[in-house]
């Protein structure tokens, strides 16, 4: 079910991306602070590569991405990362025991987690940057068809549906 989750999450992502401007894409946006759709996509896409190094490992380590910066710049190289990504998520075991490395303030901190935890993580992880991503298409790149529910968590529209507040 995560794994279907995940690629249901990647998916909604490249129906946006697939509407966007390339100008668009690395254009700073002042809601975001002067950031930019790209970054925000290439930090969604580098955590899911964090997942896949693990899965062929024995830690998982989000502070030791590479950030790819075509992925930032380049909004086609970044759909076709995500079809690759999607690829790659069937191949998780994601039940397989990992160690989670993180660093806060120049000391490290390793823990016991699992690749079923992490992917959980990333798809919280990945709504809240959907949900950033919603805010600057809202506020400056209206052109762009977003669904009802594009960067709302699962929760919130199952809570909301509850309350026959449309959504």
């Amino acid at each position: 079910m995560l794994k279907e989750i995940s690629k249901k999450q990647l998916t909604e992502l490249k129906k946006i991306l697939d509407q966007v401007k390339d100008s668009d894409y690395s254009k700073t946006i002042d809601v975001l602070e002067n950031g930019t759709l790209g970054r925000h996509v290439r930090h969604i896409l580098e955590f899911y590569e964090c997942l896949f190094i693990s899965n062929e490992g024995d830690t998982i380590c989000y502070d030791d991405r590479k950030r790819n910066l075509l992925l930032e710049g380049n909004v086609r190289f970044a759909c076709d990362y995500i079809d690759e990504i999607s690829d790659q998520i069937d191949k998780i075991e994601i039940n397989k025991r990992l160690l989670l490395k993180s660093k806060y303030e120049g000391s490290e901190v390793i823990m016991e987690t699992s690749l079923f935890r992490e992917i959980t993580y990333n798809i919280e992880h990945t709504v809240h940057h959907l949900a950033i991503i919603r805010i600057a298409i809202s506020s400056e790149l209206k052109y762009i068809d977003l669904s009802q529910t594009f960067g709302f968590a699962d929760s919130t529209v199952q809570f909301l549906k509850s309350q026959t507040v449309s959504v």
